[in-house]
């Protein structure tokens, strides 16, 4: 071997010699910036991942919002139809009021025009419980002038003395009550048929009479009427049934 062939060796082994811990140091390098950038790589994807879980949620809660607003929507779309139909009722209601206002208005006039026709018919009617009905209609007049009655009471109050007014034309009743005969007070029986006759009778029915409604004043009846009248107080107390008895009947005035 000649010098020339060693040191081409020598040259060679020497080269070899640095160039393994040269190639050993590239090596981790290498291995050290891959884990570098697989970490990174890892850390990316998780930010990926959690920036798609949260679009995925912020997706879901947009959806749920949607989905909210239409609900919303058809939700004002009812309550706005109700508030028209309560704007409808309440306009409703205040016609009705100024139609009761303007109704009381005229209704109060109208009552007192029928308490006075109510007091005017009484005094002119035949004179049963003539007490009791002026005593009705003054309570009427009373009730008029209070201020914690309302309106539609008070025309209740009278249409109900109306119709006890009525009623009377349709009953039979008796009753006791004075009368002055001779400068006296004597207590009779009175026997009311309807509005066509009113006729007394002494207890003893020693006496038996009637009021005349042309001469307005009471007269004596004779004798052959006591019976009749003491059956028709009869059948009044409901003591008897219902008869034909026979009465006199004073006729209205001739026109």
């Amino acid at each position: 071997m000649t010098l020339k062939d060693f040191g081409v060796s020598a040259i060679t082994a020497a080269i070899l010699t640095f160039s393994v811990p040269s190639l050993a140091a590239d090596t981790g390098t290498v291995v050290a910036t891959q884990g570098k950038a697989d970490k990174s790589a890892a850390t990316s994807q998780a930010k990926i991942d959690n920036y798609a879980d949260s679009t995925d949620a912020m997706l879901a809660e947009y959806k749920g919002l949607l989905r909210q607003i239409d609900s919303i929507k058809v939700y004002n779309a009812q309550i706005s139809r109700m508030v028209d139909s309560q704007q409808g009722e309440l306009d409703s209601l205040n016609r009705q009021i100024a139609q009761i206002d303007q109704t009381a208005m005229e209704v109060v006039p109208l009552t007192l025009k029928m308490i006075d026709a109510l007091d005017e018919f009484v005094a002119l009617d035949l004179p049963f419980q003539s007490e009791e009905r002026t005593v009705r209609v003054n309570e009427l007049r009373e009730l008029m002038d209070r201020a914690d009655v309302t309106t539609s009471e008070k025309f209740r109050k009278v249409m109900e003395a109306y119709q006890i007014e009525e009623g009377f034309s349709r009953s039979i009743e008796y009753y006791k009550a004075s009368l002055e005969r001779n400068g006296e007070t004597v207590t009779y029986d009175f026997l009311r048929i309807g509005r066509t006759a009113l006729l007394y009778q002494s207890p003893d029915g020693g006496e038996t009479g009637m009021w005349n409604q042309q001469t307005r004043q009471w007269e004596p009846l004779p004798q052959s009427y006591r019976i009749a009248v003491q059956q028709g107080l009869r059948i009044a107390k409901k003591q008897a049934p219902p008869a034909l008895i026979k009465l006199p009947v004073f006729a209205g005035e001739k026109g």
